[in-house]
């Protein structure tokens, strides 16, 4: 294996995952900071709770098998069922990359409507223009495709299930917000919905 690869494929997931990590929290303060209020919030549903607890098990989970990874730990539940830099291997680090810049760009078409969870207060406008044009949920779009390139990229048991479990916190998240939406901006909201796909 060219150690170069070798090194991106060990450290360059972990730099990856924390800066989009830092970015998103930055973010995050900055919109509580221009609303008055605050912009991460969600709601106390047992749905929410939930989906709370799976991203941030999820998020963590990563974190902590990428640490392990990149630390040279030996644990198989941690380490790639593949040593090899394959094309594959690269290829998943690519959609990472991929995924994080659609996840921090539709962040900032957001703006100072960012939120995190169901906010108990809908933003003062619905964001329709955009990466928001092309699809509902390009944050979580994003995010989901850094999910999976990084379990490809990282392919450990424990970036698999970290991902799958975060694919299921999305599902639940974007429905709970379009049930918010809906109540929130009425026929503006599915006017969009029925425009856009959820998706892609």
């Amino acid at each position: 294996m060219n150690e170069a690869v070798d090194q991106l494929l060990r450290f360059g997931p972990l730099v990856m995952l924390a800066v989009t990590a830092a970015w998103l929290a930055l973010a995050t303060r900055r919109t509580s900071a221009s609303i008055g209020s605050r912009a991460y919030g969600f709601g106390q549903s047992a749905r929410q709770r939930l989906a709370r607890l799976l991203f941030a098990g999820s998020v963590v989970g990563a974190v902590l098998a990428l640490v392990a990874y990149a630390t040279g730990a030996t644990t198989p539940f941690l380490n790639p069922m593949t040593g090899e830099a394959s094309i594959v291997r690269l290829a998943g680090l690519f959609l990472a990359m991929s995924g994080q810049a659609l996840t921090l760009f539709a962040q900032d078409d957001m703006g100072r409507r960012w939120r995190v969870g169901v906010p108990e207060v809908a933003p003062d406008a619905l964001v329709t223009t955009g990466l928001f044009g092309l699809s509902r949920n390009p944050v979580f779009l994003g995010m989901l495709a850094m999910a999976a390139g990084l379990a490809v990229a990282v392919p450990a048991p424990a970036m698999i299930a970290c991902a799958g479990v975060f694919w299921i916190a999305c599902e639940i998240q974007v429905r709970d917000e379009e049930r918010f939406l809906q109540r929130s901006f009425g026929p503006a909201y599915l006017a969009y919905r029925s425009a856009v796909r959820r998706w892609i």
